[in-house]
């Protein structure tokens, strides 16, 4: 029976460690288990409740080769998947690349009309601060008589 620990796990999904002992966390008691070394480990139903999660297969059941299924192929086959489901995950990044630097343009954007908008209410600030010193040093009369 295949088992693997949390590492080499999120090696083989392709996800940080983290999220996969967070991941591993949720898993239910029967599908853990402890090594030799007393490390928990993820049996191996449970690692093919992480593959339905991740929509990935990590797992490959062993076939004995006939005589004339050449290994080479199956290895063609493997390093194929394994091209397709980078290129995926470049593009899925690329994708997010592309949203993230929208969401900084308009971060961008509103710091730029803020910074505009503080620059106003302090012009406005001044400008009523002169104001008001003008009105103080004009003579009581002056101010009742609005001159």
């Amino acid at each position: 029976m295949k088992s693997m620990t949390v590492t080499e796990l999120s090696e083989a999904f392709g996800v940080t460690r983290q999220a996969m002992n967070n991941r591993v966390k949720k898993l239910s008691e029967e599908f853990l288990d402890k090594n030799d070394k007393g490390v928990t480990v993820v049996t191996e139903t449970g690692i093919q409740v992480l593959e339905m999660h991740y929509e990935k297969t990590v797992l490959t059941k062993e076939v004995v080769p006939e005589a004339d299924n050449r290994p080479e192929l199956d290895f063609d086959k493997i390093l194929s998947q394994l091209m397709s489901d980078k290129n995926a995950e470049i593009a899925r990044l690329s994708e997010q690349i592309v949203i993230k630097d929208h969401q900084i343009s308009e971060k961008d954007k509103q710091l730029d009309q803020q910074q505009q908008l503080t620059a106003k209410a302090l012009t406005e600030r001044e400008q009523t601060l002169i104001e008001l010193e003008e009105e103080k040093s004009k003579g009581f009369f002056a101010r009742l008589f609005n001159k």
